[in-house]
């Protein structure tokens, strides 16, 4: 093991306490830092992000060597598992986290829009950010929802926070941005999405809230829309519905300029 990092041992140290404080929403936007956790996830980190500070289990460092190489040595902190798990906001401690600065965010709007119309839920949020990613809907408007930088939610992007861009408004600051834009909302009660002959694009595609739905009003400026269900169950969950919605709207109706 390279013995030129820091080593720490302490729980009580201060760089240990501060990784520990990112995990509360007011604290992480502070700090303008947020954490990343995981080898899937960091070796995946792209090349403009900043990294502060990169901790890994003294045990694991082998393992790890190869994302720990792309940083400064003073960078890097070597802790015990003891200390890991305090850091680690998974029952099982993958071994390495990182500190990452909070990018500056672009705040105009370019091509197809995913919006969340406050959505709760850090698996519900995470998976819309993954599949916005995979549909190539780089932008994401995101209204009084779960903050997507908290680790439940980077967990579940499964690295498509990095592929996208996320802007908190309000619903008139979103509605402004998307002047130019065809808004659809997805509801139970609206027209069958399968039976519609297009989109329009550029599209805006809203979600509401898991228990509340729309606010009222994404339900009078949009068009509602729905997914066909058996009549066994009601409704779907933000996350499924989102993901079901986009890749029906991108790939089945081709909405995409091939």
């Amino acid at each position: 093991m390279n013995t030129q990092f820091e080593v720490i041992t302490s729980i009580k140290n201060p760089k240990i306490q501060h990784v520990k404080r990112l995990k509360d929403k007011a604290y992480r936007r502070s700090c303008g830092e947020f954490v990343v956790e995981g080898e899937n996830f960091l070796k995946d980190l792209p090349s403009e992000s900043e990294i502060t500070a990169f901790f890994v289990e003294k045990d694991k460092f082998k393992e790890f060597e190869y994302i720990i190489k792309r940083y400064p040595s003073n960078r890097i902190f070597m802790v015990d598992s003891k200390v890991m798990a305090v850091m680690s906001d998974t029952v099982t401690p993958s071994g390495a986290l990182a500190i990452v600065k909070i990018n500056q965010v672009d705040e105009t709007i370019q091509g197809n829009v995913a919006v969340l119309d406050g959505v709760s839920d850090p698996g519900n949020m995470g998976t819309i950010i993954r599949t916005c990613a995979a549909c190539g809907v780089e932008n994401i408007i995101a209204i009084d929802c779960v903050d997507h930088l908290s680790p439940k939610v980077i967990r579940a992007s499964m690295g498509g926070i990095f592929a996208v861009k996320v802007l908190e408004k309000t619903s008139i600051e979103a509605l402004k941005l998307l002047e130019n834009h065809h808004i659809y909302a997805l509801d139970m009660n609206g027209e069958n999405l399968y039976s519609m002959e297009k989109i329009d694009l550029p599209f805006a595609l809203v979600v509401g809230n898991e228990s509340k739905g729309l606010s009222n009003i994404f339900r009078s400026k949009s068009k509602i829309i729905s997914l066909p269900m058996s009549g066994k169950i009601e409704s779907l969950n933000a996350g499924v519905s989102m993901s079901t919605a986009l890749y029906e709207i991108i790939f089945g109706k081709n909405v995409i300029e091939k």
